[in-house]
Parts: structure tokens; C-alpha cells; sequence
């Protein structure tokens, strides 16, 4: 919008200049017929608005020029109460006008014969002059309208960048910080007005040699004026072909942490209460984790597949001092051993073949103040053990590629279902890393040796998947309860919840039949025990043998495997762990 009294003092000094270089009184004036400006007898009256504005509102309203050499009996004063007895002499008046806009009108005014004289003696001259300063006007009305436009503009921008979470830097060609928000300044310890060289903020060696090719950066870096570390990204600005400058967004490393810590523990926290089970062996079990779970201990946990060795671990996390901090999880046997190691440790920017540019955290510095459960730790290669034990004694972490060492204060609870101690003795496992781990051990007992728990994992499943699956099942049939609870569970707590998923998926009613159970638990023959035959192996051996037996007809140990509830993996693997002699019908 432009407004005359927007730039009231400078329209006041060309009236000034437009009266002293002619001898004429002036007298400017905006849409609204308020004076803006005004010399001699009209100088006073600034402000005010125009009584008797009938030549300025025909100016106003067609645009054009006037020029009265008779006021008082010109058409355009006829609505004037003095017309007939007007104390002026002559008039001359021009529109200001902005892109077609009329803004306002420069008055020339003679009040004595002689200043009539020079108005009317050269007319046209003065029309041209006039328009001259009316275009000057104009154009100060319209630059200070663009810069008050600008204003705005760059307060609004300032805004929204400081509202952003990440520091912003603005850096020219010469790489001197020409503006940043105010997180950036709170970062870098910045003042508000410093012109300050990026050198001297950062390590910025490999992030300007990447914007000097016109490339983007994305990486770590380090503080020069502050002693910390940022995650930075760098965005060339290209000018006429040349690079002219950059962008750079700094975000806190320990902000990440943050930010991986709440979506790693929020949602998924975990309780003692959430372990279900009320026998013996699961009261002792929870007892002992509640006694640890305030200590920085290491602990073990051992239990076969299906136990819930996580769940455990999860709900140790949550009772403990640490439950506000990041709960990392991570399964060593489940990552190819090529990048176990990069993904525990983290690595450097160019460290390997494919190594995402700037580098990437590891486990260990994720999980830094917080719990790093390793799961399956028994699947851990034997030089990766030795470089995890080196963490456990020094707790300093160096990543891949890099010969800095890195700080970090993490507690470890390992997981395996496999026996370490067996391990050891075949030199499969070290013996110091176990020793290292197995501080405090805590062992689940499988779902056979606590059958009386059977009824309430079944009762606590059963509900839970009748919200999921928006089910009405209440209970079960005599006989399939019976048969559950007979069942052994190679599958444990995971096989149960599964079996009771498949269960209320198939009922059509309320009630759970036999016929609603997986064909492989209502075709399995329970496991016989002998009381002179406790042997847990034998047992094993024996289910086993008989659900290769039981699947050989069909000639495929995936069968084998589904009757046991263990993967096709495992089953080979406890095949040549017991010497089991194979029908050659299997495939």
C-alpha cells in the first residue's frame, strides 16, 4: 500500500525545495484530503483535513491536471461558500499518481498578483515541473512501500527460522556467516550482529570442499568455538553458474539421541506386570529382576526361543534409572556378520564401500546413558567378540574406519537361548567375554516347566487378539483346553501366543473347539515322560525323532519343523547337535 504520510518528512522537504525554487506557497495532500505537507500560511496546518477540497477531489477522482486562473469563479469551485471573494490568485495542481494510481496532489497557490502572474506566465513549464516532482514523490512513496514489503518479509522469514529446531547459517562465497537464526547463534555462541569466518565456527574442511564443487554435504562436524559435535547439511547456493555461498543446517547430535530415545522407549515400555505367570519359577524370576533392575550390572538372560528373553529385558529397562533414556535392541544373529560390527560401532564417513556420506552412529552411541540389549549373543563371530569385550572394560567405542575413541556410559543385557558354558568349553564363545556378561544371570524357564501357567498365557491372549481381531470368544472347549495343556510347547510363549491368534481366527462362535486348533497340535502325540526319564536333551530327542517319523510319508522336514514349532534351521541344527539317523524320503 503506498501512503503519502508514510514518508511525510521527505514530501514536506520537496514541498519545501518546490516553494523556495518558485516563491510560491505549496500545498500536498493525500487521498483522504488530509494535508501532508504544506509552506508558508498552509505549514502550520499539516495534518489537518482540507474543508474546502473540491479542486483536489476532481483531481483525485479523474487524474488529471488543473490549472484555475480565476479561483473563486472556475465550474470546480462553484460548490465553494467563498466562490465570488477567494483569497487566491491562480492555482495550479497535478495528480501523484503510482501505477495508475492516484495517491495524492501537488498544489501550486498565488496569493498576490505577482505570484498569479508567475503561475499563469508560464504554465506549461510548470505543469512539467510539477509532474517531475510528483514522479519523485512517487517514487519515494513506492521504494518505501517495496522496503516496508521487505521488512515484513524478512521478519516473517526470521520468524520461521527460529522456530525451527535446527541452526541455520547463511555463509557467503568468502565464507563469512552473513546471517543465521538464533538457535544457530545459541550453537555456535554467535552474537547477533558478528560477521564471523566459518573456520572459526567449525571444522568445515570437507563440507566447503564439497559446496566449492556445487555439491550438497551431510555429515558430522566439529566445533571450533564450542566444544561439541553437530549432524550438519549443506546446501550450495548457485548464482549465474557460481557457487556464491551455502546454506548449512546444524542439528544437535545429542537432540538426535533425544529424539531416537522417544521413539524407542515411549511406545513400547514395558512392565513386570506384562510377564504372565504366577508359578514358582516366574515369581522367583521377577523377584531377582526387580532386586537387579536398579543396578548397572550386566546381566545374562538364557532361555529357550519363545521365552520372552526381549519382554524381560524391556521390563529390567523400565524399572531401572535408566528408563528415560534410549532401550536400543539389537539381534546378533539375525545381522550378516559383514555388517554386525557397522552397525554396533558405527563407522566413518568413507570407511567402506557404500558407507552413507558423513558417517553413522552405532548401537553403542545410540543407546549412550540408556540399555543396549544384545539378543542371540551366542551368534556373536569370535572377532567381534573380542572388540565388545574391549568396550565392556574401557566403555569407550571406536567406530569403524575412525582411531577416535568415543565415550559411552551404556548397560548391557545380553540374551541367548543357546548354553555359553558349552560354547566356551568347544571354543566357540570366549571365556572372558562370557565371564564379562554372565555378572548376573537370569534364566526363563520354559513354558513345559511351568504348566500351571498355561491358563493365564491362554486367558491373556485370548483377550488380547479378541480386541485385535474384533472377536467375541470367550472360552475354550473342554477338550481343546485339555489338549493346550497337554501340548509341550517347543514354541514357548511366542508358539502359544501364535496358536491362540490362529484359534480365535477360526471360531465361529464363542467358543474355541478342537477343530478351531493348527492341525499340527491337535496330530501331535504329547511327549510320554517316564519318571526315571527327566533327561530335558532326551526329551528333545525324542519329539524330534518322532515328528521326523510323523512327516516322513510327505518327504519334507518343513513339516517336521511346523509340528515342533521351530524353523527349518533349527531343526537341522538339533538333527547334527543329536546324531538323529534321517529317512532318505526327506527332502
Amino acid at each position: 500500500m503506498h501512503r503519502l504520510r508514510d514518508i511525510e518528512e521527505t514530501v514536506q522537504q520537496t514541498a519545501e525545495a518546490i516553494a523556495e525554487a518558485l516563491m510560491i506557497e505549496v500545498e500536498i495532500a493525500d487521498p483522504d484530503l488530509v494535508r501532508v505537507a504544506g509552506t508558508g500560511r498552509y505549514r502550520e496546518g499539516r495534518g489537518r483535513v482540507l474543508e474546502d477540497g473540491f479542486v483536489y477531489r476532481h483531481i483525485l477522482r479523474t487524474g488529471e491536471a488543473v490549472i484555475i486562473d480565476q479561483p473563486g469563479h472556475h465550474e470546480l469551485c462553484q460548490p465553494c461558500l467563498r466562490r465570488g471573494d477567494c483569497s487566491e490568485t491562480a492555482e495550479v495542481a497535478v495528480p501523484i499518481k503510482v501505477n495508475d494510481e492516484t495517491i495524492g496532489v501537488i498544489g501550486l497557490i498565488g496569493f498576490d498578483g505577482q505570484q498569479g502572474k508567475r503561475l499563469l506566465g508560464r504554465q506549461d513549464s510548470l505543469l512539467r515541473f510539477l509532474e517531475k516532482m510528483a514522479d519523485l514523490i512517487a517514487g519515494k512513496t513506492a521504494e518505501n512501500a517495496q522496503n516496508r514489503q521487505r521488512e515484513s518479509l524478512v521478519r516473517q522469514l526470521e520468524t520461521v527460522l527460529n522456530l525451527l529446531h535446527d541452526g541455520i547459517l547463511v555463509v557467503g562465497a568468502n565464507k563469512v556467516v552473513t546471517h543465521h537464526n538464533e538457535l544457530a547463534a545459541s550453537m555456535t555462541d554467535l552474537t547477533a550482529h558478528s560477521l564471523i569466518a566459518l573456520p572459526q565456527i567449525m571444522d568445515d574442511k570437507k563440507l566447503w570442499k564439497a559446496v566449492e564443487k556445487g555439491k550438497s554435504f551431510s555429515g558430522q562436524v566439529k566445533g571450533r568455538r564450542v566444544a561439541a559435535h553437530w549432524y550438519c547439511d549443506a546446501m550450495p547456493i548457485i548464482r549465474e553458474d557460481a557457487v556464491d555461498g551455502a546454506i548449512i543446517i546444524l542439528k544437535d547430535v545429542q537432540e538426535i539421541k533425544r529424539l531416537v530415545n522417544d521413539t524407542t522407549v515411549s511406545d513400547i515400555a514395558t512392565e513386570f506386570s506384562q510377564i504372565i505367570g504366577s508359578s514358582a519359577k516366574i515369581r522367583e524370576l521377577k523377584s531377582l529382576a526387580c532386586k537387579v533392575a536398579s543396578s548397572n550390572s550386566t546381566l545374562l538372560i538364557q532361555g529357550e526361543s519363545g521365552t520372552g528373553k526381549e519382554l524381560l529385558a524391556r521390563a529390567i529397562h523400565q524399572s531401572s534409572g535408566r528408563s528415560q533414556n534410549a532401550f536400543i535392541a539389537i539381534n546378533c544373529g539375525a545381522i550378516p556378520e559383514t555388517l554386525l560390527e557397522s552397525e554396533l560401532f558405527g563407522y566413518e564417513e568413507g570407511s567402506f564401500t557404500g558407507a552413507k556420506r558423513g558417517g553413522k552412529l552405532g548401537k553403542f552411541e545410540l543407546a549412550n546413558n540408556g540399555t543396549l540389549f544384545l539378543d542371540e549373543i551366542g551368534d556373536m563371530p569370535l572377532h567381534l567378540q573380542v572388540k565388545l569385550l574391549r568396550v565392556l572394560q574401557e566403555r569407550r567405542v571406536e567406530r569403524v574406519g575412525s582411531a577416535r575413541s568415543i565415550p559411552v556410559d551404556v548397560r548391557i543385557i545380553a540374551a541367548t537361548h543357546r548354553n555359553l558354558e558349552k560354547m566356551v568349553a568347544a571354543g566357540e564363545f570366549r571365556e572372558d567375554l562370557y565371564y564379562r556378561l554372565n555378572v548376573i544371570p537370569l534364566t526363563i524357564p520354559p513354558v513345559r516347566e511351568r504348566r500351571e501357567d498355561i491358563p493365564l498365557l491362554i486367558d491373556h491372549y485370548l483377550e488380547h487378539y479378541c480386541q485385535v481381531l474384533n472377536k467375541q470368544v470367550n472360552r475354550l472347549a473342554t477338550d481343546a483346553a485339555s489338549l493346550l495343556h497337554r501340548y509341550p510347547w517347543p514354541g514357548n510363549v511366542r508358539e502359544l501366543a501364535n496358536v491362540v491368534e490362529y484359534a480365535v481366527t477360526m471360531a465361529t462362535g464363542g467358543l474355541i473347539s478342537l477343530k478351531d486348533l493348527p492341525k499340527r497340535i491337535r496330530t501331535e502325540e504329547p511327549v510320554k515322560v517316564q519318571d526315571d526319564c527327566l533327561n530335558l536333551k532326551a526329551l528333545e530327542r525324542e519329539a524330534i525323532t518322532k515328528a521326523l517319523e510323523a512327516a516322513a510319508v510327505e518327504g519334507c522336514k518343513d513339516d517336521a519343523a511346523k509340528r515342533l514349532g521351530i524353523s527349518r534351521a533349527t531343526l537341522y541344527r538339533k538333527i547334527k547337535e543329536y546324531g538323529i539317523a534321517e529317512r532318505k524320503v526327506f527332502s
